[in-house]
């Protein structure tokens, strides 16, 4: 992710990285479905992985944009959240909360700048749903860790969003590095929510790597204070959606039908 976000809450958004063009189309025209329930997260295994910087502080931002799409509908392909607070987390703040999200797997494209440079670009293509009653502001942060050591915050790229959203859907609109912060109004509709849809979008992502994780800030605004054992400041963490995926083909040839979600594909950390 870059270096905007807020806590998160957990994805334009049912899904994991993109599916056919359209996909999401008949998400509009069916007013019936029943939401996927995911495995219950487990507890982070990597809590000393340093996250992002400290969240900065916001202004409330423009409101963004919402398409109506069938209330907790699940698209081919893709993988909807589960983002019930633990018991402990609503012990501890019983007004916690966190925005619906969904994903579609990982996938590459093909991506020529404007000084001719050709790159493949990694990208999530995600919808995010505002189901807490109040408008939220919505301010993510995308990073990729590879199990290489590598690090990648989300690419500010505009002609690769409008790529995205050409092979995607191109009758859905997509918010992407920047223009994805903004308030995202309550959905009270019967039977239908008001989702906002959008891609991240990474460059350079090491082709040596076999397995590597998306973090995903912003999506709630649960925290953590951890006091150092040995004394000294007391760090903030946030509640964090982590997405694991593994690539398997050699570095030379890069396809994105090789990646492929770990079971259990994600899990909410403090980061």
């Amino acid at each position: 992710m870059s270096n905007r976000s807020i806590p998160i809450g957990m994805l334009s958004l049912a899904f994991g990285v993109l599916g056919p063009v359209g996909a999401f189309a008949q998400d509009r025209q069916d007013a019936k479905g029943a939401k996927a329930k995911e495995p219950a997260a487990k507890p982070a295994a990597d809590q000393d992985l340093p996250g992002p910087p400290e969240l900065p502080k916001v202004a409330l931002g423009p409101t963004l944009s919402t398409i109506p799409v069938r209330q907790q509908s699940r698209e081919f392909n893709s993988t909807m959240i589960d983002t019930r607070p633990t018991g402990r987390e609503l012990r501890e703040r019983p007004n916690l909360w966190v925005l619906d999200f969904a994903f579609k797997p990982v996938r590459i494209i093909d991506y020529e700048s404007k000084a001719k440079k050709r790159q493949k670009l990694h990208y999530l293509y995600y919808r995010v749903v505002n189901r807490t009653g109040k408008p939220r502001m919505f301010v993510p942060q995308f990073t990729l860790v590879t199990d290489t050591g590598k690090r990648y915050e989300e690419a500010v790229l505009p002609d690769a969003v409008r790529l995205v959203q050409a092979r995607e859907d191109p009758t859905i609109g997509l918010v992407g590095a920047v223009t994805s912060n903004g308030m995202i109004p309550p959905s009270k509709k019967e039977g239908i929510d008001d989702a906002v849809y959008g891609v991240a979008i990474w460059e350079g992502v090491d082709p040596a790597a076999d397995k590597f994780s998306i973090f995903v800030r912003g999506l709630s605004d649960g925290t953590q204070v951890i006091a150092p054992p040995g004394g000294g400041k007391e760090e903030v963490r946030y509640k964090t959606l982590k997405i694991d995926f593994i690539r398997r083909g050699d570095e030379r040839d890069i396809h994105e039908r090789e990646i492929q979600l770990l079971d259990p594909p994600y899990e909410w950390v403090y980061w």
